[in-house]
């Protein structure tokens, strides 16, 4: 999947705009061009030929320094940190002079920025802590009523959650932000570019959460928009996503024709993070096609980008035992020795950047995000001078959810009487709970005639005998039966016995298992009150069940209560 790519000591002046392009002019042609004319031609090469958008940033930074236009200045920085990230290329020291420009001053109302963009270099390293710290900085900065800001850093904190793999945590912060930029088109705030990249996001996560269904829905979306509003910063890696999500779909042929199509601009790019992992893909989908030599060269394409750039991703991690058994087939034992070899690199490098996923370190930042909702939330009420409502407000809230949870805790109680009295009812009108125990009849004339139904067969009249005897001297109350032991019990093979059951009760043969055990436990409850006054534990043990939770799960699927509302009932009548 797409990685998301989006000494601090101020000397003196020269210093700071040391940073630019060494030797970089402005062309002629370009002298004259308005400032408008650049930033445009920056929108439109970025994430698509980013050698160019390089080039037209290093224009605005030189422009800005020509000029002494500090807002030039700090754009320019910041867009050549930017696109020296997604190069895979180090964007720290146009970052660092971004932070020296606007340390310590609310310059352009966006210091938090110079910030975000250090965090975002550190995140794409692997170095996720000093991430972390970077964004809590931008927090302190940022102003008290920019939502842009704030949905920007929930962004963020759902970027480094899908790094430590909390996908469900990360889905709604996707979300979140998708619905704020989509609610921002056709507006004078409308950012069509973050629109786009908040549908590829969300589309990532989703796939992550292996929802490829509704991820693909999205992919259609954005690249629909992307054609709409002729901006294809993010149009290769809806591409590429959607070549992903056919491969785990199994849609193999369509996969390699998406994954081919997004290679040559990730190349273009020098987008070498994703590309390994877009040659792995490919890998993959020759792997599976049985293309194995195809499969191999790139798989070790993948591997060879991963050690240029010292970038290795878990999710290729299994293309190494692919090209080792490939070889090890093969009786190529070098090869198979280096690729040995390359494995435990990767498991090191990736076990080295993981170190640094721990999920502690969210604490710090989610609490500074809290605390910002807080600060936002008082100042609302500050404005309307409504403290007094805001507390008023929080005990409502409270009363409500401690109300409902008793409500939906009586229903549940209610629930669980309900259906115990009904069993009870039919235990009292020798009804039969469940299909259990049901007599061994010949199979109608069609049954016969179907030669798929093997009960009919004279050959395993004997099985079903033996089922009967199973039945009736309730030997399923033995524990550790499986469909293994029993078949070899019957002398007969697996696949038959299942087979038969299924024919003849109408289900697998855990659920038939199940139901024979919780239909003579309702029966001997009833009558034996000795065995009422165990622990459900104990019952558990007692009919074979190897522990009390899949006792009670088997007990309340089947009758529709739990076992301990039952007993209580069947004490409270006796």
């Amino acid at each position: 999947m797409k990685r998301i790519h989006f000494i601090l000591i101020f000397l003196c002046p020269f210093l700071l705009f040391s940073q630019s392009k060494k030797g970089f002019k402005i062309p002629d042609s370009l002298k004259n061009k308005s400032t408008q004319y650049i930033y445009n031609a920056y929108r439109d090469a970025y994430q698509i030929d980013n050698e160019q958008a390089e080039f037209y940033a290093n224009v605005i930074l030189s422009k800005g320094k020509k000029d002494n236009n500090k807002d030039l200045l700090y754009d320019g920085y910041y867009k050549i940190a930017r696109i020296k990230n997604l190069k895979g290329e180090n964007g720290h020291p146009y970052a660092d002079s971004l932070i020296a420009l606007v340390k310590n001053k609310t310059y352009k109302n966006f210091p938090s920025n110079a910030y975000i963009i250090k965090g975002i270099l550190y995140n794409n390293e692997g170095k996720y802590k000093d991430a972390l710290d970077q964004y809590s900085i931008a927090l302190k900065y940022s102003p008290k009523d920019d939502q842009e800001f704030f949905y920007r850093i929930k962004l963020l904190i759902g970027i480094l959650k899908t790094a430590t793999e909390e996908y469900k945590e990360a889905l709604p912060l996707f979300k979140e932000y998708y619905e704020y930029q989509k609610a921002k088109i056709g507006t004078r705030h409308e950012d069509k570019g973050a629109y786009i990249g908040s549908i590829f996001s969300l589309a990532n996560i989703f796939a992550k959460c292996e929802q490829y269904g509704k991820s693909n829905e999205l992919i259609a979306l954005g690249i629909k928009e992307c054609k709409k509003y002729k901006i294809y910063s993010q149009y290769n890696y809806l591409i590429m996503l959607k070549g992903i999500n056919n491969y785990y779909l199994k849609n193999l042929p369509l996969s390699l024709r998406y994954l081919q199509s997004a290679e040559r601009l990730l190349r273009k790019n020098k987008d070498y993070s994703n590309l390994s992992i877009l040659y792995y893909f490919i890998g993959k989908v020759k792997h599976e096609s049985h293309l194995e030599d195809e499969a191999i060269r790139y798989l070790i394409q993948s591997d060879s980008i991963s050690y240029a750039i010292q970038d290795y991703s878990p999710v290729s991690r299994d293309g190494y035992e692919i090209i080792i058994d490939y070889y090890k087939k093969k009786g190529d034992i070098k090869n198979q020795l280096k690729y040995i070899n390359q494995l435990i690199y990767a498991d090191s490098a990736i076990a080295k950047t993981q170190k640094n996923l721990s999920k502690e370190i969210f604490k710090k930042y989610d609490t500074a995000l809290l605390i910002k909702e807080k600060e936002g939330l008082i100042k609302t009420l500050n404005n309307r001078n409504s403290i007094y409502i805001w507390f008023i407000l929080f005990l409502i809230i409270c009363s409500g959810l401690f109300i409902n949870i008793i409500i939906e805790n009586r229903k549940k109680i209610k629930k669980y009487e309900k259906h115990a009295k009904e069993l009870l009812e039919k235990m009292d009108n020798r009804k039969i709970i469940i299909t259990e125990n049901e007599p061994f009849n010949a199979p109608k004339q069609d049954e016969v005639e179907n030669k798929n139904h093997i009960s009919s067969h004279p050959k395993f009249q004997n099985i079903i005998q033996k089922i009967e005897i199973f039945e009736k001297n309730h030997s399923f109350l033995r524990k550790n039966i499986t469909l293994d032991s029993l078949s070899k019990e019957f002398d007969t093979n697996r696949d038959y016995l299942s087979r038969l059951i299924n024919e003849l009760k109408g289900k697998n043969f855990t659920q038939y298992l199940n139901e024979l055990r919780i239909n003579y436990i309702v029966s001997e409850l009833k009558t034996n009150e000795k065995m009422r006054k165990y622990t459900i534990a104990a019952i558990s043990e007692e009919i074979g069940f190897n522990n009390s939770e899949t006792f009670t799960n088997a007990f309340k699927k089947i009758t529709g209560t739990l076992p301990s509302y039952y007993i209580k009932l069947l004490n409270e009548e006796n």
